[in-house]
């Protein structure tokens, strides 16, 4: 059974696609290999340009559809199954035979608004908590079909903490929050830690209403690292030092920071570029080492 987890901020330009992909690449390609669904549930597609290049995604796109694709069956009333729209091998390298991808797609720009629309008149505080839970148990319930085919399914979240994201949680046993160590990313972990933590209190209360046999409240296993921190001369910036202890000082994070962290070397830039992880574009580099540790540890942390 799959673990599915997450990669998560209200913050673009922190580093959470590059590293869902480059932890998920490290989970098939390193001992124990293991098998890999990758989920790209943010419209702007860059999980999904990682994998494949522009032309071979627009062909596809026609033919299988998108994650958008699987909102759109709901909205419409129609069935779909995910095996119909996960695109097996995409990146068509040994190496990397073991990730699949879920692509998506700039259709998914509105489906907040999509999904609304389909909320249905509700005169009691029951048919309100079923509504509820049924909108954001859309990609639970479809990855309900493949989760024995992976041993990992990582979702690439959009920026916000919308529907979209909303479902993604409550598909997920657990989450990573990517953080840059600046003062903005340090002030904002405690926002996002409150945000879902009362999204996960208002699916519980939700899952009572409709089953009051359903039990307290909910919790997911969370844990933070950080990407992208600031080198100079081979020594990572003092700023960045201090970012990084004052959130590892924090109480409700003291123990969830991962050791490992990437570095901002051009390693990464040159590997995203070239749509390649960095562990074949450039074996042996700054970052190569730094996204195998990461990615040791990810497994260790979500075993």
């Amino acid at each position: 059974m799959a673990k599915v987890i997450s990669f998560i901020n209200y913050k673009g330009g922190v580093g959470k696609t590059t590293t869902t992909y480059h932890i998920g690449c490290a989970l098939a390609m390193f001992a124990p290999r293991k098998r890999v669904l990758l989920i790209d549930a943010d419209p702007q597609t860059n999980l999904t340009f990682l994998c494949s290049d522009f032309v071979a995604w627009e062909s596809r796109l026609k033919t299988h559809g998108s994650l958008e694709t699987l909102y759109a069956a709901y909205i419409e009333n129609r069935k779909i199954s995910i095996r119909d729209i996960i695109w097996q091998k995409p990146m068509n390298r040994p190496e990397l035979s073991g990730v699949d991808l879920v692509p998506s797609d700039i259709e998914l720009l509105d489906i907040d608004l999509r999904l609304q629309s389909k909320t249905r008149a509700a005169t009691t505080i029951q048919e309100i908590a079923e509504t509820h839970l049924e909108q954001r148990s859309i990609l639970q319930k479809a990855i309900a079909e493949v989760a024995n085919d992976y041993e990992y399914i990582l979702i690439d979240c959009p920026p916000n903490l919308y529907l979209a994201t909303q479902n993604a949680l409550y598909a997920s046993d657990g989450f990573l929050v990517t953080l840059m160590p600046d003062h903005f990313s340090t002030v904002g972990v405690n926002f996002l830690d409150r945000k879902i933590q009362q999204l996960l209190r208002e699916r519980s209360l939700a899952e009572q209403i409709v089953n009051p046999t359903a039990g307290d409240t909910k919790t997911l296993p969370f844990h933070l690292c950080f990407v992208k921190v600031n080198v100079t001369a081979g020594r990572t910036q003092l700023v960045a030092q201090e970012q990084m202890a004052l959130v590892r000082r924090m109480p409700r994070f003291a123990d969830k920071c991962f050791k490992a962290i990437t570095e901002d070397f051009k390693d990464i830039r040159e590997a995203t570029t070239e749509q390649c992880p960095v562990f074949l574009n450039d074996p042996g580099s700054q970052n190569d080492n730094n996204y195998r540790r990461m990615a040791e540890e990810f497994g260790t942390k979500f075993a």
